[in-house]
C-alpha cells in the first residue's frame, strides 16, 4: 500500500476517534430531579423538634441535590414538594410526570423516617420518568437524630444514586 494511503487513513482514524471522544466529552449530562425529601416522627419525644427537623430535611435535601451533580455526569434539578405532596403511588406518579415536564430523565424521592432518639430511617427510589420504571430503591437505617446523622445518611443515598444512573 503506498505511504501517502496509509497515513491518510491513519489521519482519518485519528480524527474520527477526536470526534467521537469530543461528542462525549461534552454531551449534555442527564438530568435528575430530586424531589425534597420528607419525613415523619413516631418516636413520641415530648421535647418539640419541628424546627430541627425542617433544618435537617431542607440540608439533606440540598446536600443530595448537590452531591449527585458533583461528579458531572447528573445536571440535579429541584422538585418541590408542595403542601398536598405524598409520597404513596399517585404521588410518585406526579412528581414523575412533573419531573419529566421538567426535562428530567430520572426522579429521586425519599422520606425520611424517626423511630427513636437513636434509630432513623431513611427510604429512597430512583424512577425513569419516561417509563416509570423502578432505577433504584433503599432502605437504610442510621444511628442519631443529629446533623451528623443525617448527613452521613445523604453522602451514602448521593453515591448509591450516581452509582445507579451513570
Amino acid at each position: 500500500m503506498p505511504r501517502r494511503t496509509t497515513a491518510g487513513y491513519t489521519l482519518c482514524a485519528t480524527l474520527g476517534l477526536a470526534l467521537l471522544g469530543g461528542a462525549h466529552a461534552h454531551a449534555a449530562p442527564a438530568r435528575i430531579a430530586v424531589a425534597d425529601i420528607a419525613f415523619t416522627d413516631s418516636s413520641g419525644e415530648a421535647r418539640d423538634q419541628a424546627g430541627e427537623h425542617a433544618a435537617r430535611q431542607r440540608a439533606l435535601t440540598d446536600g443530595l441535590r448537590r452531591e449527585v451533580a458533583q461528579a458531572g455526569q447528573l445536571e440535579s434539578v429541584a422538585l418541590a414538594c408542595e403542601a398536598d405532596c405524598t409520597l404513596d403511588a399517585a404521588g410518585v406518579e406526579q412528581l414523575r410526570q412533573r419531573a419529566r415536564a421538567a426535562g428530567a430523565a430520572f426522579v429521586l424521592v425519599g422520606k425520611v423516617h424517626k423511630m427513636s432518639t437513636l434509630v432513623m430511617s431513611m427510604r429512597f427510589a430512583v424512577l425513569d420518568t419516561a417509563t416509570g420504571q423502578l432505577v433504584l430503591e433503599r432502605l437504610l437505617s442510621f444511628r442519631g437524630d443529629n446533623d451528623e446523622g443525617w448527613r452521613h445518611a445523604g453522602d451514602y443515598a448521593a453515591r448509591e444514586v450516581t452509582a445507579a444512573v451513570r
